[in-house]
């Protein structure tokens, strides 16, 4: 238990500990007080892999013109000589190993960033071993034996693709050394421990195995966040974090009705969240936010689990006419969603804008007459929707669509979601190029409000954004004094 001696002489100068709480498991508790916004502890990931569909530096994670492709393997980009030399004693063999695929499998590599994360994942542990790269407490391969891996939670499906991945990996490596039900269980383990590295606005870059990261639970009121500069993973507090409290972060999408967000996390991470929040379950109001409507003659109900139990495959009563339907019917529902929503983001991408605007308000019209209006689907729909209104540089049919979705967020995030910041900071745009200035205002000093603690000033959106507030503000005082505004 070397490393974990030393895992903990790292943590201790942070302010953070590391208790073993049945049933969790492993925990990450603060043994001082942080204030909202302030950094917890940074983290580099043990290996990562870019998944963004532009591409990204291997290295730094950087995008631009400027990116040159790895001549070997046609796979990997770098922003220049630099980050290239950095990651060549690790990128070498994984360049090697690509080379050993035939095209076709060369593609899959590429389509399946899980499989370059397994075989970074072992060729890290071997140059460790070699001691080609050091190793310190928070960067070596037993914190990644120690992560918990469910595979005993695992579907068979799952575990033989698994079996197939692994075979793949095996024949890129050729390490003799290298056990396949080793490879397998280590599969599982990234399934449920690997981050999705996102920007600021919540779109994922990549995937990295951040070991002390993964040792943070969930909650669905977290009193921290995990933000990402690049591929460095910062961790940061949303709420006051007293010495003694556990530390806890969000590992799903938060805007969600309960019934939802266990679903999610007991499909990924395979347990069931018994936070404050969830207990909210009873409340029927809770789950109607995200039910399916009933239609059943004249009845305007909704389908929600009328014992006031979670159970993931439960049949559905409808909250009126006592109408039941199994879960599958809601599955089905969203099925006739989902490839309207595909269709659109296809048309638009082939600059088909027109078409795909017609297929999203399509989609708009079928989720509202099959979901509550204040539904996940729904909003998701809205979201793309105000994005393409923006492409095409529509921004009052952008504008209105904006708007409706912000009692939505307001009523399913909490104040301190990126999330929410950025859906103010949209509609503060909007509504700024629309003339109404005074709600503009309003609604990007909100986002600041939030931005600010969630990511800092390290972001050039956060940073650009507090300078144009500052520069708004003192206009608006020079305008009060009787002087020119400046603007």
């Amino acid at each position: 238990m070397e490393y974990y001696l030393e895992l903990l002489s790292f943590l201790i100068p942070e302010g953070l500990t590391m208790y073993t709480v049945l049933p969790k498991g492993r925990c990450l508790f603060a043994s001082r007080d942080f204030i909202p916004g302030e950094v917890i502890m940074k983290e580099e990931p043990y290996v990562c892999v870019p998944t963004s569909s532009d591409p990204l530096c291997q290295r730094c994670f950087k995008s631009g013109d400027a990116l040159l492709k790895c001549a070997s393997c046609n796979i990997a980009w770098y922003c220049g000589a630099e980050c290239q030399r950095l990651d060549w004693k690790l990128h070498k063999l994984e360049c090697r190993a690509i080379s050993r695929l035939e095209k076709k499998w060369q593609e899959l590599v590429t389509r399946t960033p899980e499989i370059r994360l397994m075989v970074k994942l072992f060729i890290r542990r071997q140059l460790q071993r070699d001691n080609v790269i050091p190793t310190t407490p928070i960067d070596n391969f037993n914190l990644v034996e120690a992560m918990i891996d469910h595979q005993s939670n695992m579907e068979s499906e799952k575990l033989d693709e698994y079996q197939i991945m692994a075979q793949i990996v095996n024949h890129m490596l050729q390490q003799p050394e290298l056990d396949l039900d080793e490879a397998i269980n280590n599969f599982c383990k990234l399934s449920c421990n690997a981050h999705t590295i996102v920007d600021i606005a919540m779109g994922p870059l990549g995937i990295g195995l951040y070991p002390v990261m993964s040792l943070i639970n969930h909650s669905c009121l977290p009193n921290a966040i995990l933000v990402f500069e690049g591929k460095l993973a910062v961790l940061r507090a949303l709420a006051p974090v007293d010495k003694g409290d556990e530390v806890l972060i969000s590992y799903i999408d938060l805007g969600r009705t309960t019934r939802h967000r266990q679903d999610d996390l007991n499909a990924k991470y395979h347990f069931t969240c018994t936070c404050p929040r969830c207990s909210k379950f009873a409340e029927i109001d809770d789950q109607i936010l995200d039910a399916l409507r009933c239609k059943e003659g004249e009845c305007d109900g909704f389908f929600v689990n009328k014992d006031r139990s979670y159970s993931r495959d439960q049949n559905l009563e409808c909250n009126k006419c006592g109408l039941v339907k199994t879960s599958e019917a809601e599955r089905s529902a969203k099925g006739v969603i989902d490839p309207l929503c595909d269709k659109g983001k296809s048309e638009f991408f082939s600059g088909n804008f027109q078409e795909a605007v017609s297929t999203f308000k399509t989609a708009e019209e079928a989720a509202l007459d099959l979901f509550h209006p204040s539904s996940f689907s729904v909003m998701l729909v809205r979201n793309l929707l105000t994005k393409l209104y923006t492409q095409i540089g529509d921004t009052r049919a952008a504008l209105e669509c904006c708007r409706l979705m912000t009692p939505v967020h307001e009523r399913l995030l909490q104040t301190l979601n990126p999330v929410r910041g950025m859906h103010y900071l949209t509609r503060g745009m909007l509504e700024w190029v629309e003339g109404n200035k005074g709600d503009g205002r309003n609604y990007m000093a909100r986002a600041g409000d939030i931005l600010l603690i969630t990511h800092g000033t390290n972001f050039p959106l956060v940073k650009e954004l507090l300078i144009n507030l500052a520069k708004d503000q003192a206009g608006l005082a020079k305008k009060q004094e009787g002087g020119p505004s400046g603007s």
